[in-house]
């Protein structure tokens, strides 16, 4: 799971700067790029040719609802062409209906394959359903009919984004600049990326310019909050935040982000009270937005058919023969998120002989296969050895592609939700080591309900404190019982001990893994602060080890009171 830091809601189709009238054309085309046909087959009437160019003027203006209006009307009277096809998916992709809108854009794709401006639009709307792979498709297929599409561009980059890949998003909203220097979503994804990354000077610059551009712009004024606070004025944050609040056509993700920075102020101010209100505020928002797609199809019942499955499967053989591996060594850090994976990872990272993939979904093809169903586990324990080593391929040559160069050196896989797939790991990579970070369960439930996430059936647990106690509570106890029975080499690293003993802590690690210590491993900040760290923790981990995340919960025990009867079999003294 990752924080959402594209917060600008997707105002795809605003188009603003000097090319307007170029991406207007280039959007909805000329009148004789493809043939008007009427269902019937009947002739056009005078009025149908003319209900089609109104349509496309109203288009070609930048004027939606008349747009909308008549297309739907075309539709209606049995006419057919992509652009009304096109204009009504819009419609339904700007009123939450983007299964709706996937379909009419699909049928506009049968009709004019080479449209690159729908396959733009089917990679948004792809996205929004949280199909990041298939967006991913779409948006590549449309940049490679118009490589300089900034559209594509900037939505690609919210996409890479959201699978993880900073690098690659930056990249992309840097193109998009460069094919259209007036795209307020690029500039506004480049500030919001150097926000996350504490970057506040460069925050502030990308702000600036995205304001330059559009003045008001929610995602360059949220940058702004993000880079008073991190330069140490709350009340500058909270002024600027609460003055986008006012403004009552504010996208709910905004809204959420805007309370999430108040609350962190307040959380500045040492006013734990009033932030943990804020904080409650930004979930109830965030949680109204996502209760179509979530409600009901949570991580907690995933976890809990997993601990079903794994149950029933007692006396199941977990063992394996090891693969091949282009790898030296092979490792991976689990654990629940918030508990200091990412502080791991960018610690071993630092070590010349290691190379890190940091929140990047490696297991996703054989989760879908044997993590799924309730017989999936059943269905791994019983895998061929020919079917693993088809995975493993499969998950070397995704590892490969995402950009890491394993030869020769120990790779470390730090994706915490991993956990849960334990299983995947214990089959398909038995030589593997198992890197579990812990960490006091009072400050991981407190932090993960603090920090916005990409919203994922994992991470709509966190938007309730209840949700997100009782989701860490199921994980646990599946990783108690996965560590339990599976043979694997598991090293359990307490986060409070790796901060009060760095040299100590990071010498046992490099142990673990068979590798000399390294001093680097102790003095990681330079380097982290330069890397893509895909987490809320960025700007705290490019700080370096820091001890500040320890018992931050007492600040706010009276908030925590109502779940500490669930949390209270995992607090170790």
């Amino acid at each position: 799971m990752r924080r959402l830091w594209s917060f600008q809601h997707h105002d795809h189709f605003a188009v603003r700067g000097p090319g307007a009238e170029r991406d207007r054309r280039r959007r909805w085309g000329r009148p004789g790029d493809l043939r008007i046909m009427s269902t019937s087959g009947s002739p056009l009437t005078e009025d149908e040719i003319e209900l089609f160019n109104e349509t496309l003027a109203a288009a070609q203006a930048g004027d939606l609802t008349k747009a909308f209006f008549l297309a739907g009307a075309g539709l209606h009277h049995g006419l057919s062409h992509p652009l009304f096809y096109k204009l009504r998916g819009l419609e339904h992709e700007q009123s939450g209906r983007p299964a709706e809108a996937e379909a009419d854009f699909r049928t506009a794709l049968e009709a004019a394959p080479g449209d690159f401006t729908v396959h733009d639009m089917l990679g948004l709307t792809l996205s929004e359903q949280g199909r990041l792979e298939e967006a991913l498709g779409a948006l590549d297929e449309a940049l490679r009919l118009r490589g300089d599409y900034a559209p594509a561009l900037v939505n690609r980059g919210w996409v890479l984004e959201n699978l993880g890949d900073i690098a690659g998003a930056r990249r992309d909203y840097r193109r998009a600049i460069e094919a259209d220097k007036g795209s307020v979503r690029a500039h506004a994804g480049l500030a919001l990326l150097a926000a996350r990354a504490g970057q506040w000077a460069d925050a502030r610059q990308a702000a600036e310019a995205t304001l330059a551009i559009a003045r008001g712009d929610p995602g360059g004024r949220l940058a702004l909050a993000m880079a008073a606070l991190g330069e140490g004025d709350p009340a500058a944050a909270i002024a600027e935040a609460q003055g986008l609040l006012a403004d009552p056509s504010l996208h709910p993700q905004e809204q959420g982000v805007a309370h999430t920075v108040i609350g962190d102020a307040l959380d500045r101010q040492d006013k734990p009270a009033e932030a943990f209100a804020a904080y409650e505020q930004a979930n109830a928002t965030l949680r109204t937005l996502y209760a179509p797609r979530f409600e009901g199809a949570g991580g907690l019942a995933v976890v809990e058919r997993l601990g079903r499955a794994f149950a029933a499967a007692k006396g199941a053989d977990w063992s394996a023969r090891p693969g091949a591996s282009p790898a030296a060594g092979h490792a991976f850090v689990l654990g629940f998120p918030r508990s200091g994976t990412t502080l791991v990872g960018q610690v071993l990272d630092a070590h010349p002989q290691v190379t890190t993939l940091d929140e990047l979904e490696t297991l996703a093809q054989p989760g879908v296969e044997f993590m799924s169903d309730e017989d999936g586990l059943a269905r791994l324990a019983a895998a061929t050895p020919a079917e693993l080593d088809g995975y493993r391929q499969a998950y070397w040559r995704r590892v490969a592609d995402f950009g890491a160069e394993v030869e020769g050196k120990t790779f470390v896989d730090k994706l915490p939700m991993n956990t849960i797939g334990l299983p995947l790991i214990a089959k398909l990579f038995p030589a593997a080591k198992v890197l579990f970070v812990r960490r006091d369960p009072r400050d991981v439930v407190l932090s993960c309900f603090r920090r916005q996430f990409v919203v994922n059936g994992a991470s709509w647990e966190f938007l309730t404190l209840e949700g997100t106690a009782r989701f860490y509570d199921a994980v646990m106890r599946l990783a108690r019982d996965y560590l339990a029975t599976l043979p694997l080499d598991v090293h359990v690293l307490p986060y409070e001990q790796l901060v009060a003993d760095v040299p100590t802590e990071t010498g046992r690690l490099a142990a673990f893994l068979g590798l000399p210590q390294d001093a680097a491993m102790s003095a990681f900040a330079g380097a982290a602060r330069a890397a893509d760290i895909a987490t809320p923790s960025a700007a705290q981990v490019a700080g370096g080890i820091f001890g500040e995340g320890v018992g931050q919960w007492r600040r706010y025990e009276a908030q925590l009171a109502p779940v500490m009867p669930i949390l209270e079999p995992w607090i170790e003294d």
